[in-house]
């Protein structure tokens, strides 16, 4: 059977993955904003300046949800004002659906979209990435 990580642990590994890239990484938060970022990623480019991008993550159920829909949208609507990155992040097994999705709401002028594959091995009993 085919393991599949839920929005939280997505989250959690894409969080990781960042971090070990370089990037620091932020909890948004913003009063009045119904629809936040999973998580701000920030970064410093070779000027010296800092660069955020909102990221948000969604796991083959959830992408297809309204709720989905009205966060990407709030989020690519602040980053249109803002100039800010977005990356929109899914599982590689549900890479279709995401990037339809992605076209449908219109976020291809503002975000990226990530389609992210996670292999498990088990070593020792214990699963790595």
């Amino acid at each position: 059977m085919e393991e599949r990580l839920t929005k939280e642990e997505l989250i959690e590994v894409m969080a990781i993955l960042m971090e070990e890239e370089g990037f620091e990484i932020y909890e948004p938060m913003a009063e009045g904003e119904e629809y936040l970022p999973d998580f701000l990623a920030v970064f410093e480019d070779e000027n010296g300046e800092r660069q955020q991008i909102a990221v948000q993550v969604e796991d083959c159920y959830t992408v297809k949800t309204e709720e989905a829909e009205k966060k990407a949208k709030a989020i690519a609507e602040h980053c249109r004002k803002s100039g800010e990155s977005f990356f929109f992040v899914v599982p590689l097994e549900c890479e279709e659906e995401g990037k339809k999705k992605f076209e449908e709401w219109g976020l291809s002028d503002v975000a990226e979209f990530i389609p992210v594959g996670i292999e498990f091995e088990e070593e020792g009993g214990e699963e790595k990435l």
